[in-house]
């Protein structure tokens, strides 16, 4: 029985226009309307997500956000979960990233404040993920508090592509913190609590409910969805999505042009009334 759907969102519930389109959302509201739980699992930041969640038409559910660093529940607008580091250990690895990337676009984030170096020219966008947050500008040693609770350390490179750029920082930092990639053609790279990721947090949350994996459907687009697709009975990367995902995964579902996560709701939905399976 499938008690639990988690998804990513950019690039596999939504376009880039921030959008769902009209057959995901009908396939989400039926699956919530059947007693099946679906949980947002974003690379995004929590106050990034009510433009988006307004057009899911009563959705009072949690999101996993910031690469697992919130657990943030949508319907009370309340942060009940956080994953994080401290300000001293960012700085620890900022030092060393620094000194190999030295003309590299850096950001600390909290819950409340993004801290940034050599983005004086960076403001916030309306509908971006600086958008609602104080931006503090400066050299990271210099204005980041050593006790500062850091949901997300990033770093941006346009001297590389992104995988390289990954497997750079990875073999730099990737013994202190979590590193992945989650922006297709961007080098952009995110940096969260070492052993921290989406597969972790999502896993935590089940178990707190008494929910197995195999009970556990999942999509995703981007490495930054590896270790959730594992961990999940069912999980599914987008065919629409990074190759070395999609390699790493088992199953492979539709991509978003062709509506893939609709695609796979509706075969659930279609083949008993009780959840027994999932056509793969």
């Amino acid at each position: 029985m499938i008690k639990l759907i988690a998804s990513d969102l950019d690039g596999t519930l939504i376009g880039h226009d921030f959008k769902f389109r009209p057959r995901t959302l009908a396939a989400l509201k039926s699956v919530q309307d059947a007693g099946v739980q679906v949980v947002l699992v974003t690379g995004r930041p929590h106050r990034w997500l009510e433009a988006v969640v307004e057009q899911m038409d009563g959705y009072n559910s949690y999101a996993i956000c910031s690469n697992g660093a919130v657990t943030y529940h949508l319907g009370r607008a309340e942060v009940v979960a956080t994953h994080t580091m401290s300000g001293r250990d960012v700085l620890r690895v900022h030092e060393l990233l620094e000194q190999e990337f030295p003309d590299a676009r850096f950001t600390a984030e909290t819950l409340d404040t993004a801290y940034l170096q050599n983005a004086e020219d960076t403001p916030a966008q309306p509908g971006g993920p600086l958008e609602n947050i104080e931006l503090v500008y400066g050299p990271l040693g210099e204005v980041l508090p050593a006790d500062a609770q850091v949901v997300k350390y990033l770093m941006f490179s346009g001297a590389y592509q992104p995988e390289t750029l990954l497997k750079k920082v990875r073999d730099i930092a990737g013994e202190r913190v979590s590193v992945t990639h989650a922006v297709p053609g961007n080098p952009l790279i995110e940096m969260s609590l070492h052993g921290m990721n989406k597969g972790s947090v999502l896993a935590e949350f089940a178990r707190e409910r008494g929910i197995t994996p195999d009970e556990v459907v999942a999509f995703g687009d981007m490495p930054n969805d590896t270790e959730m697709l594992r961990w999940a009975g069912r999980g599914y990367a987008m065919a629409s999505g990074a190759p070395a995902l999609i390699e790493s995964v088992e199953r492979v579902c539709p991509g978003f042009d062709e509506d893939g996560v609709a695609q796979k709701i509706e075969k659930l939905l279609g083949l008993s009334e009780g959840f027994n399976d999932i056509q793969r």
